[in-house]
């Protein structure tokens, strides 16, 4: 699963109401979060690993 940060575009690995592969808390600010099918552009580790 996918989880696309609105504002930047970029997609991490993880679902909204989580946390993401590299450790960003979807629940804060969740309008800013929405799951996705798109590839995962988030470099940091554990997201793109």
């Amino acid at each position: 699963m996918a989880v696309e940060h609105t504002p930047t575009g970029e997609v991490h690995s993880g679902s909204k109401g989580g946390t993401t592969g590299c450790g960003f808390d979807t629940k804060e600010h969740s309008s800013h979060w929405v799951n996705t099918s798109k590839r995962i552009t988030c470099d940091k580790n554990g997201c793109k690993n």
